[in-house]
């Protein structure tokens, strides 16, 4: 037990790593052995109190560990408390759960997890949006435009996740294009689903600001695109996305729709300009799924 007798999750754990004699990475391996996939970044989370085991992956793998640290059962989940307010965060954004965003798809929320540990820490100024689809109807890039306030110092870090509707299909490429790079990436092929990590070019301060720019591009598709989707977990001052079509594949009509909580959701209709492309902006956009979608 710490001093003063305190025994929260984070005290208790760190305090069991400790007399176990046990590295972060080798507590991971033995974790990993057991069939839990923790990163050693998520451990070193959970014994600094920055985070807490909170998602069904996590609270599995907790058993597993008193395990490995020697500890009576129970030892670790007596001490965890009741689930965290998914309200607003640290920095007072109101924030929507991984999970949420992915109900269906319990592999993101296990992939972010893994990356995504500094994304409350920044506030969205802008959100740009560029979806293009070739002459065939496929959707060719997503090209993705931030600005981003960080609301404590040591922020270096963004998460990105994105579907493909095409199962199977090779794999799409993150390319960086101002003031980042791309420091990991894993592509679950038979789902889809790409999921990577977006270094800074520099560590941000508090307070401080800074755009970054990357693209997603990917091979042509056996079958034409329907739709583009943003997932928002978290409120944008102003977000806007744009459709890009070729002139050879233009569709009859275009729509957008906002998927909120169970009780919001809106659409309208959008129209297609002179250039073959379509637009929708939102000021103060809050969390939730925004689709812009068309018919051939």
């Amino acid at each position: 037990m710490e001093p003063g007798g305190e025994r929260t999750f984070h005290h208790v754990l760190r305090a069991a790593v400790q007399r176990s004699g046990l590295g972060l990475d080798r507590i991971r391996y033995r974790l990993e052995q057991q069939g839990h996939r923790l990163s050693v970044a998520t451990l070193s989370l959970w014994q600094t109190g920055q985070r807490r085991p909170e998602r069904r992956e996590s609270l599995a793998a907790l058993t597993a560990l008193e395990e490995i640290l020697a500890v009576p059962s129970g030892s670790l989940t007596s001490v965890l408390g009741p689930p965290r307010s998914r309200g607003p965060g640290p920095n007072g954004q109101r924030r929507v759960p991984v999970e949420a965003m992915w109900p269906a798809d319990p592999q993101v929320p296990a992939l972010l997890g893994d990356v995504d540990a500094e994304d409350e820490f920044l506030v969205r100024l802008s959100h740009h949006d560029l979806v293009t689809l070739g002459p065939d109807g496929s959707e060719r890039s997503l090209r993705v435009r931030l600005v981003l306030k960080a609301t404590r110092s040591g922020v270096s870090r963004l998460p990105i996740a994105f579907a493909s509707d095409h199962p199977d299909a090779p794999r799409p490429v993150v390319r960086p294009l101002r003031h980042c790079s791309v420091r990991s990436a894993e592509y679950v092929p038979e789902r889809g689903y790409l999921v990577a990590s977006v270094e800074f070019d520099r560590v941000l301060a508090r307070g401080e600001v800074i755009m970054v720019e990357y693209v997603v591009e990917h091979a042509p598709a056996p079958a034409r695109s329907v739709r583009s989707e943003r997932k928002l977990r978290f409120p944008v001052h102003e977000y806007f996305a744009e459709v890009s079509f070729h002139p050879d594949a233009v569709p009859a009509r275009c729509g957008w729709k906002f998927y909120g909580d169970e009780t919001t959701t809106r659409g309208g209709e959008l129209p297609i300009d002179s250039t073959h492309c379509v637009h929708f902006a939102a000021s103060n956009a809050k969390p939730g799924r925004y689709s812009i979608h068309w018919e051939w």
